[in-house]
């Protein structure tokens, strides 16, 4: 049964997964996920085959990726995104005695992060390790992404923070090392500086590039060609410089035929000076990253160019409409899911083929009044699918382990939601519930939407602990309704009355045992009262649970009494009719008279329904009995005498 409440809980989503707005394929934990992955991909796996290593991890960019990185300019595509983002310091880490800028990623912590919808805005600190220097030095990316529904990064713009005064600091100290492996003095920085970046840029050239690709005959000229060019800073590495040259060099090895035109005079269209108020200025992404704007194909043309100006004195409405999708809560009154209708024709149809089954297979089912025909269809519904709630409700018991998981949540949400219709669907079907049912009935109902407006609210998890401790109240009666149902259709007596004995005494024990530990769990974890939500909770807690065990305890009574009374009568020889002195057919479930359509006609053996728990009939028989259930269906009434005849 746990095995088919958890295979529920996956496909029920699946198979009902409809929506009523846009909403974002992947959940937000997903998206953060993905964040985490992209991080991953700095981190050297140890691999001496960079182009493998490299090749392992761009998965995480779409094929079409666009970018920006604010040391170099726009990058897109993914091969050059991850050449350029993940080869810098894979790289890096397969030489680690160079004097290099970039250092090699030991670890990392993502120190901010926000997701809205597709969109995610993050701050990622890494530690690079300069193993020349024994040391290490924090490097900061500021990030913004856009994750499509194939969990890849479709859009990124990315800062390397305070990159300026990293370089400023660590360069400096990198020069001498800079000086003895080209064989000179370091008595001048800059000279220094230059002729290493030119040495690097021409070294990697002079390795990589050849036949078609020769950018120069020998290393010489390649040399002299880098005299006129300057030195640049390493934060305008997209720029016509050396800066640019060195880095697009330990690139060559991952891709020759595409980087080696960066190592020649004019280095292509790689390294090319930019324009300050040009490249602020331009606007290189499709949709930009104004994160509650939410775009879909059918809304794209309305919101796409919408943005927060000073050009417009306010915000275009349509923004608005775009951000909805985040206020949308359980609680909000212009919002009624979709999904409960799919829920009522499920039940519906459930209903009809069990009512359409019973006519054609059991004779004692169609000798019922159709008022009772139903009553014994809603115990069927009841007994299936308050067992699947409850597989459902233990499925996520491991969180009173501290054991969290999001399924196991989903989980305890769906049996609550299959309780709660199930019970709006039987205040609809039947028409003659008696008020303690009726009163039950809201009471569950009433509880489990503050369960779910509370975890909505507060998203504390343990909510849904005390959703699971309240659910035993509607998920442990099925031996109740397997009585009922088999005192309904004529099954052996003495069977019948067993089981409704027993079903008192086990509903009596849970319903006593829910009861209490939710009123203790509530005492040891949720005594608090930080918001009107806390202060609602606390006292509804009480008033709720107290409400349902009293009905509970007097409809446990009631259930033994029912099982008892069903031995003490005896079959009599000839069908025969339990009517009252009104004439109108007796119900031993409602312990009152009920009107049936010949009610008000004289009536006769021939349309008599037999009730099958009474046996002798020479005799007049005097029978009194007052009855009640809460969720059986029974209430009290007064004595009233009826005569077999």
């Amino acid at each position: 049964m746990l095995l088919q409440g958890f295979m529920a809980c996956l496909i029920a989503p699946t198979f009902l997964g409809l929506g009523v707005l846009p909403v974002s394929a992947l959940t937000s934990f997903e998206y953060l996920q993905i964040t985490k992955y992209f991080a991953d991909a700095f981190m050297p796996s140890g691999s001496t085959d960079l182009i493998a290593d490299v090749n392992n991890k761009k998965a995480v960019f779409a094929e079409d990726v666009k970018g920006s990185i604010d040391i170099i300019g726009n990058i897109d595509g993914r091969d050059y995104t991850a050449n350029f983002l993940l080869g810098l310091f894979l790289g890096a880490a397969q030489h680690p005695s160079l004097p290099s800028p970039i250092g090699i990623p030991v670890s990392y912590n993502v120190t901010a992060a926000a997701v809205e919808h597709n969109t995610v805005s993050a701050g990622i600190r890494f530690e690079l390790e300069y193993p020349i220097l024994n040391t290490t030095y924090p490097l900061e990316l500021e990030i913004f992404i856009t994750i499509n529904e194939q969990k890849e990064i479709s859009q990124y713009d990315i800062s390397f923070k305070r990159w300026a005064w990293a370089t400023d600091t660590i360069v400096p100290l990198l020069t001498p090392y800079m000086a003895q492996t080209l064989g000179m003095s370091n008595e001048n920085s800059t000279v220094t500086l230059h002729q290493f970046l030119a040495f690097a840029s021409c070294s990697q050239a002079m390795t990589y590039c050849n036949a078609s690709n020769a950018q120069f005959e020998n290393m010489s000229t390649c040399l002299a060609s880098t005299a006129a060019i300057p030195t640049g800073e390493f934060y305008r590495v997209g720029e016509n410089n050396l800066a640019c040259r060195a880095i697009h060099a330990s690139l060559l090895q991952l891709n020759p035929d595409t980087y080696c035109s960066a190592m020649s005079a004019s280095a292509s269209d790689w390294c090319v000076d930019r324009d300050y108020t040009d490249t602020v200025r331009e606007d290189h992404f499709d949709e930009g990253f104004l994160a509650p704007k939410y775009i879909t194909p059918e809304n794209k043309k309305l919101v796409q160019d919408i943005w927060a100006s000073s050009i417009n004195s306010k915000l275009d409405p349509l923004l608005e409409i775009s951000m909805s999708t985040q206020n949308i809560h359980s609680w909000d009154a212009t919002f009624y899911a979709t999904l409960t209708f799919v829920y009522f024709i499920f039940y519906y149809f459930f209903a009809k083929v069990t009512d359409l089954l019973f006519a054609r297979f059991n004779r004692a089912y169609k000798d019922l009044p159709r008022e009772l025909q139903k009553n014994v269809t809603m115990y069927l519904l009841t007994i299936v699918f308050t067992t699947i709630a409850l597989a459902l409700q233990l499925v996520g018991s491991p969180g009173f382990k501290g054991e969290w998981h999001y399924c196991e949540t989903r989980c305890t949400r769906l049996a609550a939601v299959l309780t709660v219709a199930l019970y709006i669907f039987e205040l609809i079907f039947r028409f003659n519930m008696r008020l303690p049912l009726i009163a039950h009935h809201i009471l569950t109902i009433f509880a489990v939407s503050l369960a779910v407006t509370a975890v909505e609210y507060t998203q504390h998890p343990g909510y849904m602990l005390s959703g699971i401790i309240w659910l035993f109240q509607a998920t442990t009666e099925q031996p109740t309704f397997v009585g009922l149902m088999g005192y309904r259709l004529k099954w052996r007596r003495e069977t019948v009355a067993t089981i409704l004995k027993i079903s008192s005494i086990q509903t009596f024990v849970f319903k006593a045992a829910s009861a209490l530990a939710l009123l203790v769990y509530w005492g040891l974890h949720q005594n608090v009262h930080y918001n009107s939500i806390d202060l609602v909770w606390s006292i509804f807690v009480w008033i709720i649970a107290i409400g349902l065990f009293m009905t509970q305890i007097w409809g446990s009574y009631v259930t033994y009494i029912i099982g008892v009374n069903i031995l003490k009568k005896r079959r009599p020889s000839h069908p025969i009719r339990l009517e009252s002195t009104d004439s109108s057919t007796f119900d031993l479930e409602k312990a009152q008279p009920v009107r049936s359509e010949q009610s008000s006609k004289a009536s006769t053996p021939s349309d008599m329904v037999p009730l099958g728990y009474v046996t002798s009939a020479t005799q007049n028989i005097n029978i009194s009995m007052s009855t009640f259930s809460s969720s059986i269906g029974l209430i009290p009434t007064e004595q009233q005498t009826v005569r077999y005849e």
